[in-house]
């Protein structure tokens, strides 16, 4: 008689909403109350408001992706340039007039670059064609030269653009490696 006895159930759905249902069984009354977790949580509504302004600004996010990938281009091309430049391989391989041109036009670049931190993606793009008009001759003859990239000695052995050096195709030559197959 003097105890009471209740029943309490908790019930936790997918959602984070908790169903608590106490039932005194003696008297057979019993009360359910619901308990939401609705603070830090975003609404239906905000949650649609959001995606609806990413899709309006995913074209915008698009369009800022490739301009700052043009910059971040110019930008390696101009220092990786200039890196080369001053590889003690490369550089005495180089004429001085050809060394002061490409120089010049590489801090021009940088220096643009400086200046223009908002520039478009078309401009950045304009500015690296420029920049590679005047690093391409000079390249190329250093690498016709012999020069080779840092790091090769060299041009391509057997000497690439015509195969001179190279056997003819289907034809395995006696100087050629023998390959044994061993099981």
């Amino acid at each position: 008689r003097g105890v009471p006895q209740i029943e309490v159930s908790f019930d936790l759905d997918a959602n984070g909403i908790m169903n608590v249902t106490a039932a005194d069984k003696s008297t057979g009354k019993s009360n359910k109350i619901t308990i939401t977790n609705d603070k830090g949580r975003l609404s239906q509504d905000e949650i649609e408001r959001m995606v609806k302004e990413a899709e309006r600004f995913k074209e915008e996010d698009e369009r800022q992706r490739l301009k700052i990938d043009a910059k971040n281009g110019l930008e390696n091309y101009a220092y990786s340039l200039k890196n080369t430049l001053s590889d003690d391989k490369v550089k005495d391989k180089i004429d001085d007039g050809d060394k002061a041109s490409l120089e010049e036009a590489i801090n021009k670049a940088i220096e643009w670059l400086e200046n223009n931190p908002n520039a478009e993606k078309e401009e950045y793009e304009s500015k690296q064609k420029e920049l590679e008009g005047v690093a391409m001759p000079i390249m190329t003859k250093m690498y016709q030269a012999g020069g080779g990239a840092p790091g090769m000695d060299g041009g391509m052995p057997g000497g690439m653009p015509d195969m001179g050096g190279a056997p003819p195709p289907g034809g395995g030559g006696a100087g050629g490696p023998h390959i044994e197959e061993v099981d």
